[in-house]
């Protein structure tokens, strides 16, 4: 199910000396199955657009249509079953460790299944399986969520969306705070999920994550979609207009280019893909 926004924007504190425009006839779709990033520098708008993708905001004008769900600013044409819509697109909030509340790990991440409207067995049965998936064994279950490391605590929270097993995941800077091997292992998580026909959708400053992990890209400036893309455009560009900065990989596949090595970047994601071109690229010059 594509995500769809018709004309949208969004006014803060509309009617006061405080109004401002976040978002400015925002005309999108992501596709389904797919991971998009949404990048942009701060105050750009990432943040307030995908608040209107399960109606934590309603927008100011025009619309956005999630499978047969309305978001709308005209309250007669807006869906009522909210509830449905938050199941179904789950939301991972930068450093969401800090929403963790429940007095065991186990009671956390059934919240929200048992918010949903599952029996008290069978959101336990879910929470299970979300800790499982997320690396953390039964020894967690009673365990409380306030004496856990921080990736720990990260993991609970994003097992507590897991568990009510929505199709649409939105991933606000989900590798923010995380030592390298953490993010690692969280993005292989996401991209296990993604296998299984998850939407995702990764909001972030980090190129090096936008490089590896998204099909297309969204570039946000001053409330507007300014550039819909693949990742290996986007960094053929200029990134400075955007305050985006290249990759490390692609920064150094560019100075490669720039000293008459003929490479193409189309393919390069990350430092083995890097290594492939550069190999492919010395065969084709010496057969």
């Amino acid at each position: 199910m594509p995500i769809e926004f018709f004309s949208v924007s969004y006014t803060y504190n509309p009617k006061s000396p405080f109004s401002h425009d976040a978002l400015n006839n925002v005309s999108l779709k992501i596709e389904q199955g797919k991971t998009t990033a949404i990048v942009g520098r701060t105050g750009s708008g990432k943040s307030t657009l995908i608040q209107q993708m399960n109606a934590l905001l309603n927008p100011s004008s025009g619309k956005v249509v999630i499978d047969d769900f309305v978001n709308s600013s005209l309250k007669k044409e807006r869906s009522k079953d909210i509830f449905h819509l938050r199941k179904k697109v789950g939301m991972v909030f930068q450093f969401p460790e800090y929403q963790l509340f429940e007095d065991s790990v186990e009671k956390d991440v059934a919240f929200g299944p048992r918010n949903f409207g599952k029996k008290k067995e069978e959101a336990f049965e879910d929470a299970h399986q979300a800790l499982r998936r997320v690396g953390l064994d039964e020894s967690f279950d009673k365990r409380s969520p306030f004496q856990l490391s921080g990736g720990e605590k990260r993991k609970v929270a994003i097992a507590g969306i897991l568990a009510t097993k929505p199709s649409i995941l939105v991933l606000d800077e989900p590798t923010s705070g995380l030592d390298p091997a953490s993010a690692e292992e969280t993005m292989s998580l996401f991209e296990e999920i993604k296998k299984e026909g998850t939407t995702l959708i990764l909001v972030t400053h980090d190129m090096d994550l936008v490089l590896r992990h998204a099909d297309t890209v969204v570039v946000m400036e001053e409330g507007k979609v300014v550039q819909v893309c693949s990742p290996s455009t986007l960094f053929t560009m200029d990134l400075e207009q955007y305050s985006l900065d290249t990759p490390n990989v692609v920064r150094f596949a560019k100075s490669l280019i720039e000293n008459g090595f003929s490479l193409s970047l189309e393919g390069v994601r990350d430092v083995k893909t890097l290594a492939k071109a550069i190999a492919a690229t010395y065969r084709r010059m010496h057969p």
